[in-house]
């Protein structure tokens, strides 16, 4: 009368059913995971922003000005930004000696007023998911050499 070989309709929906379970809590963990990953990027490269901006202080006794964008670069690996003594500003250049991960923005602006340096490491809406601390807004974290260099203020959906 019936064939056995078959799977029934109710043990085919109570698979289903184990599988939505198990992607109910899987997803939101992997999510987690990828958002950390991209904190810990954003963190190294602030970490290395700061060195390479103290020894571009160490060298022209003045910290460096302006923004190392990688943000809109579609490639893969990194983009290497160089300070140009010339003009004070920050270039992309293919000899520099910071290395900004794809798709974060480094942004360096001088404080006069304690001769130090404010360096935010962004990361664009939409491209670092997990981070954004409101819909469509970009994630940063910074740093500012006038009070302790060591404290990262972040502005993400991490914390």
């Amino acid at each position: 009368m019936f064939n056995k070989k078959a799977f029934s309709l109710i043990e085919l929906l109570v698979v289903m059913a184990i599988i939505a379970i198990l992607a109910a809590i899987a997803i939101p963990q992997y999510n987690k995971y990828k958002a950390n990953a991209f904190y810990s990027k954003m963190e190294t490269n602030l970490k290395n922003a700061r060195v390479w901006a103290e020894q571009i202080k160490a060298d022209y006794d003045k910290y460096p000005q302006g923004t190392c964008d990688t943000s809109s670069f579609t490639g893969s690996g990194t983009i290497k930004c160089s300070y140009d003594s010339n003009n004070d500003t920050i270039i992309i250049d293919q000899n520099g000696d910071l290395k900004i991960d794809i798709p974060l923005k480094a942004i360096f602006e001088r404080q006069t007023s304690c001769n130090g340096v404010k360096i935010t490491i962004e990361c664009p809406a939409g491209r670092c998911s997990g981070l954004e601390p409101s819909p469509g807004t970009n994630a940063s974290i910074w740093i500012n050499t006038c009070e302790n260099p060591e404290v990262i203020h972040t502005n993400t959906s991490l914390f």
